[in-house]
Formats: C-alpha cells, sequence, structure tokens
C-alpha cells in the first residue's frame, strides 16, 4: 500500500519555539523506515559551510537520535557523486533545508535536478521542513533583485516546488511583505493559482499531504490576484 505524501513545515524563524513545535509533530507522525529516524539536511541558501559540524548540530540540537546526513549538489562544497546524494534524499524520512539565500538554495537545487528528488521524496511520504530561506526555497518561486538596481524588476526564480501551490516570504513582518507582494505583483495573472503567504517569526506555514494549508501561530495571506482571460 502507497504511502500518502508527507507534509511541509515552512518555518519563518528558529525564534519563539516554533522548530520545536515543528519538531514534535514530525517526532509524533512520522514513522521511520528502518530503527533510527534518518534526516538529509540541505545547507545550500549557504554561500560557505563547515558541513560536518553543522549537520552534527543540528542533529544534537533537533533530531537527537536520528541519523542526519546531509546531502549536496554540484556547486557546493564537498558535494559528493549525483546518485549518493539522490540516494541520501530517497532513503530519508525527513528532509530539512536550513536558511540562507533562498535564490542560491534555488538555483542549485533546481540546476542539479534535485527539486525533482525533493518532489518525489515527499510523494513517496516524506516529510519536508523548511527554515526562513528554506522555506522560501521550498515552495513553488521566489524572486532575484539585481544588485546594482534595487528598483528593477525582479527576475523570477523557480524553487522546488514541494510545496507547489505556495509562494511565501519569511520574518518581513517590518515591511508588510513588501517582497511578497512584488513577487504576487510580478507574476502577473498565474498568481491567481497560487496562495502568497507571510510567515512570520513564531510562525510555520503546514502544507498537508492533499496541499491543504493550516497554521502554527499567526499568519498572513495576501488577497487573491483575479485572473484575467
Amino acid at each position: 500500500m502507497s504511502k500518502a505524501p508527507g507534509s511541509v513545515y515552512l518555518v519563518g524563524s528558529s525564534r519563539g519555539g516554533t522548530m520545536a513545535e515543528v519538531v514534535r509533530r514530525v517526532g509524533g507522525s512520522v514513522r521511520p523506515r528502518s530503527s533510527n529516524l534518518r534526516v538529509a539536511l540541505s545547507l545550500a541558501a549557504l554561500p560557505t559551510v563547515n558541513g560536518e559540524a553543522q549537520t552534527r548540530a543540528l542533529a544534537r540540537s533537533l533530531f537527537p537520535g536520528a541519523v542526519v546526513e546531509r546531502f549536496a549538489v554540484e556547486g557546493e562544497a564537498d558535494a559528493p557523486r549525483p546518485a549518493e546524494a539522490r540516494a541520501t534524499v530517497e532513503q530519508a524520512d525527513v528532509l530539512f533545508f536550513g536558511g540562507g539565500d533562498p535564490v542560491l538554495a534555488a538555483r542549485r537545487l533546481v540546476e542539479a535536478g534535485a527539486d525533482e528528488w525533493v518532489r518525489e521524496a515527499r510523494a513517496s511520504g516524506a516529510t519536508c521542513i523548511g527554515l526562513s530561506a528554506g522555506s522560501i526555497a521550498l515552495a513553488a518561486f521566489w524572486a532575484d533583485w539585481p544588485a546594482d538596481d534595487p528598483d528593477a524588476e525582479p527576475t523570477l526564480v523557480r524553487c522546488i516546488g514541494a510545496a507547489p501551490r505556495v509562494v511565501v516570504d519569511c520574518h518581513a513582518e517590518a515591511d508588510d511583505w513588501e517582497e511578497l507582494r512584488l513577487v504576487q505583483r510580478r507574476m502577473g495573472s498565474d498568481a491567481a493559482e497560487l496562495t502568497f503567504a507571510g510567515i512570520g517569526h513564531g510562525s510555520a506555514l503546514v502544507v498537508g499531504a492533499h496541499d491543504e494549508l493550516s497554521w502554527i501561530g499567526p499568519g498572513v495571506t495576501l488577497s487573491p490576484v483575479a485572473r484575467s482571460d
């Protein structure tokens, strides 16, 4: 009997105990395939990493007792052969995507084809967790603003799509989700097919097995864009 798709937890930040609540829920709902929970960690959102140290730190702080393995793709330091990275994803019960630069993460993973591995793993029952930039990268789209001209129109960036019907921004309450609103406008009529959600400090958006949405803590959903036929 095939498993239902896994849930996707999009966490705004590590503040406020939200991550601890997410880990508690995951621990109570995920049935490991082996004696120990297996977690595949992506640090693709970070320009430089100490992969071994950061993997150990995640294992100690969030998943004590679990087998935590980093999977890295081309463009990241110490990336293994693609077949090895894919096997780490396929064997995992939980996929965890850390914070940093969401555009860097999305481009690295999509260009390597790892977005497909992640979507297939979720479809087979794996749970996905994103933190900040990792949450943005797990959703459908984001945008890249030219560094030398912040007033220029952003370029849309296709993300992993493990949460295929949402576009999110994280901990941007201070500017009333300005970038999220810009991405919504930039997508034009295509935005009508998507939910645009602002995930603040102390909040998480949960995407269920059938892509139904619920919140841990308060959340913001932008008004939908009218379809133009």
